[in-house]
């Protein structure tokens, strides 16, 4: 398994005119949990990554999930945030 994969690589959106993409590591804990469901819900965030260590188990059109599990190690995010 790659140590980077993405849950929606082909339905990525990209923010428009007046719309924020957002970043988000820790999504599976309770506070990320919380940030990433309201990004994922407020009109303002036109996409969101979430950069997590175990899947989250949900989609969404703005949703791209990057399943990282080496944190010391983050040279493999380069393709994930290159936006």
């Amino acid at each position: 398994m790659s140590a980077l994969s993405s849950a929606s690589e082909s339905s990525m959106s990209i923010p428009t005119a007046g719309q924020t993409r957002l970043v988000i590591i820790g999504a599976t804990g309770m506070v990320g949990g919380y940030a990433l469901r309201y990004a994922l819900e407020n009109a303002a965030a036109g996409s969101v990554t979430a950069i997590v260590c175990r899947k989250l188990g949900i989609s969404h059109p703005k949703l791209q999930e990057v399943l990282h599990r080496d944190f010391a190690d983050c040279s493999a995010l380069t393709e994930a945030l290159s936006d």
